[in-house]
């Protein structure tokens, strides 16, 4: 996107209006005026629903509810509940059971409660005793049997989702500008994620393994604008939404998918870049440690370059005197400051054996085996004296300094980070960078999490201290992305009174899974085959295009039957098809069935 229009979009988008939704929670807005030239509409269509697994719960055996809005049992308006109702619903003999009111029902395997249409700006959901947070849930919950416990699944409408997740990976009290970022960031994630759900009944979780999701505060209300004024905006790469990867702190310099994961797949709108922002703001996670050129006051450091010296030099005797100089070494790719290696380059001493003149002889010359230059022939007619004397020169052993400076690598993760303590994350991807000063030597770890795409204390830096529009944070860190705004097609919540009034029908009754219906007859060009994967339980996309950034369109299980129509493309897709479902998927997954 050109300089001229990012400023265009950024006017455009900071000068709107957006509506709040009669729900009381944040709406989509309309396309501002004049923003179409900048922030496409999107083709792509989807209901705006995020089916949040709320895994942060874990497995309890009960979960106590207050209900602050209009909800129903499976929009049975003869099962409703009145606003500021308690409800119970716990486990017992692999069974959910609702408790209201004085009254305990068998709700049988799994419930859901509905939320109905409430009056004008009036809030409209319910809170949840066990969760994190004394946070609003505005959605639909439908709870089920788990491994001995409820399992809770939240179906809740994007913009909301977003403000329950904007408010905690980042803070209600940063820049706006960097709110909006993490705002289309995390929209753009969510959406790739229920692409990419297939036949779960969820889309994401509520944790660090998605997006941590902690429902609505109210009080967050520069997060709500932040929602509201990117409402619908995300970042499309090649027709699919791009992997909007998020970070904390990068260190100094954006990593790549396959620099942290070995991940090489196609990441076109990603760069390796430097990071200034991310270095200049003082909050971003550092461990550091500071030791003099001789580590005493770092015993750990000198034991390791003890050990490291002795192996590489092959000096019997050899002993760590003094750090000269440290290096990093060995980037995990070209151009990168990130690096796997420490070089030291270190003094030493080792005994060294001399000739000294007897105690008694005065007048010797200090050295009779001394180093080459304009004494060597007093030593040696000295030398000589003393043979004809019969009283030659004594050896003598004794430690010195040697003339030649030597070098050890130390591993940054395995010594430096783990050998010193200065662990920023779980996995090895921390950036280490040395300086000198006349006291000795810091050497510093940075990067909290795993570096890829945004850094959250860059943004907060490029919007807090230099004020840069979100689109400038979005462009920086993902240069090759476009911004697409999607129009949510969001069912509108239901009236109490349009509802059946069927108490006790609330649910059908349950029906067995269906069986995959039988294929079709073949076509020219094309065979059967059957799904080879690794096992049983595993399963493979069927994708609506033939990329890995497109829509699952269902999946495919081990041994499972399909037609493939055609030949592969040069990337190995290869279009296939069942009785129910047409797409795409990868042929070295597919095994051909004989002709037999």
């Amino acid at each position: 996107m050109k300089l001229k229009k990012i400023w265009k979009v950024w006017l455009a988008l900071l000068l709107c209006a957006v509506p709040v939704c009669a729900e009381g929670n944040v709406a989509p807005s309309a396309t501002p005026a004049g923003a179409e030239d900048f922030v496409a509409a999107s083709a792509l269509k989807d209901d705006g629903v995020m089916r949040v697994e709320l895994r942060s719960l874990g497995a309890p055996g009960a979960l106590n509810l207050t209900l602050d809005g209009v909800y129903t049992v499976e929009h049975d308006a003869g099962f409703r509940f009145a606003r500021g109702a308690q409800i119970l619903l716990f486990e017992s003999d692999g069974k959910v059971w609702l408790e209201a009111g004085g009254l305990t029902m068998d709700m049988g395997s799994a419930l859901t409660l509905t939320r109905q249409a409430a009056g004008k700006d009036a809030a409209n959901g319910l809170r949840i005793a066990e969760a994190k947070r004394d946070n609003l849930y505005p959605g639909d919950l439908s709870v089920s049997v788990d491994e001995g416990g409820l399992r809770a699944v939240l179906a809740i409408g994007m913009e909301d989702y977003l403000c329950g997740v904007v408010a905690y990976e980042m803070s209600d009290n940063w820049p706006l500008e960097a709110l909006k970022a993490q705002a289309v960031a995390a929209r753009t994630y969510a959406m790739r994620a229920k692409w990419n759900a297939g036949g779960r009944d969820y889309d994401v979780v509520d944790t660090t393994a998605d997006q941590v999701f902690f429902g609505l505060d109210a009080n967050n209300a520069n997060v709500a604008e932040a929602v509201r004024t990117t409402a619908g905006v995300v970042g499309t790469y090649k027709g699919g939404f791009a992997n909007c990867f998020y970070t904390a702190s990068n260190g100094g310099e954006t990593a790549l998918p396959s620099d942290v994961w070995g991940d090489e797949g196609d990441y076109g709108y990603l760069e390796r870049r430097a990071d200034p922002y991310d270095l200049e703001n003082k909050n971003s996670m550092v461990a550091s440690a500071v030791f003099t050129p001789g580590a005493t006051d770092l015993p750990a450091l000198k034991e390791m370059l003890q050990e490291a010296l002795e192996a590489e030099s092959g000096v019997e005797g050899i002993e760590f005197e003094a750090i000269r100089s440290i290096e990093p070494m060995n980037p995990v790719a070209k151009g990168s400051i990130v690096c796997k290696k420490l070089r030291f380059t270190l003094t030493a001493t080792a005994p060294v054996e001399r000739l000294r003149p007897s105690e008694d002889d005065a007048g010797a010359p200090g050295k009779a085996a001394g180093k080459p230059g304009s004494d060597a022939a007093l030593y040696a007619i000295d030398f000589l004296r003393r043979l004809l004397l019969g009283s030659p020169y004594v050896a003598v052993t004794e430690r010195e300094t040697l003339d030649e400076e030597f070098t050890v690598d130390l591993d940054v993760y395995d010594q430096i980070k783990d050998g010193l303590g200065l662990s920023l994350n779980g996995s090895d991807c921390e950036v280490a960078s040395v300086s000198k000063d006349i006291f000795g030597f810091t050497i510093e770890l940075r990067r909290f999490g795993h570096g890829v795409g945004m850094s959250q204390r860059g943004a907060q830096t490029m919007a807090g201290a230099h004020g840069m529009s979100w689109i400038e944070i979005l462009n920086f860190y993902y240069p090759g992305m476009e911004l697409e705004r999607i129009e949510w097609d969001a069912p509108k919540l239901e009236a109490l009174e349009a509802l059946s009034n069927s108490f006790g029908r609330a649910r059908p009754e349950p029906s067995p899974a269906p069986t995959p219906a039988p294929l079709p007859e073949l076509e020219e060009g094309e065979y059967y085959a059957r799904v080879t994967l690794g096992d049983a339980s595993s399963n493979m996309n069927l994708r609506q295009s033939p990329s890995t950034q497109a829509q699952v369109v269902a999946r495919l299980f081990h041994n499972q039957r399909v037609i493939v129509r055609g030949e592969a493309d040069a990337d190995g897709w290869v279009r296939v098809r069942t009785a129910e479902y047409e797409g795409y998927a990868k042929l070295e997954y597919l095994k051909a069935e004989s002709a037999d």
